[in-house]
């Protein structure tokens, strides 16, 4: 069995990362819900636009945070 290992910085980068569109009253706002299909689509962050994508830290929660490369 082949092992891979990934090292990401943010979830956006993650295979388990998906996101789904905020829509409000404003249409020219674009803002992301995002979600860990690997933690039963658990919310990671709420209502980030692209200015905030890189504050947004990887939870103590993760999945794949805690498994150790061998």
């Amino acid at each position: 069995m082949t092992k891979i290992t990934l090292e990401i910085k943010t979830c956006r980068e993650c295979p388990f990362f998906e996101e789904k569109r905020c829509y409000t009253s404003d249409s020219w706002e674009l803002a992301h819900d995002w979600f860990c299909k690997a933690s039963d689509n658990k919310k990671i962050a709420g209502y980030v636009n692209w200015s905030e994508e890189k504050d947004v830290e990887i939870p103590e929660w993760c999945p794949a945070r805690t498994q150790k490369a061998d």
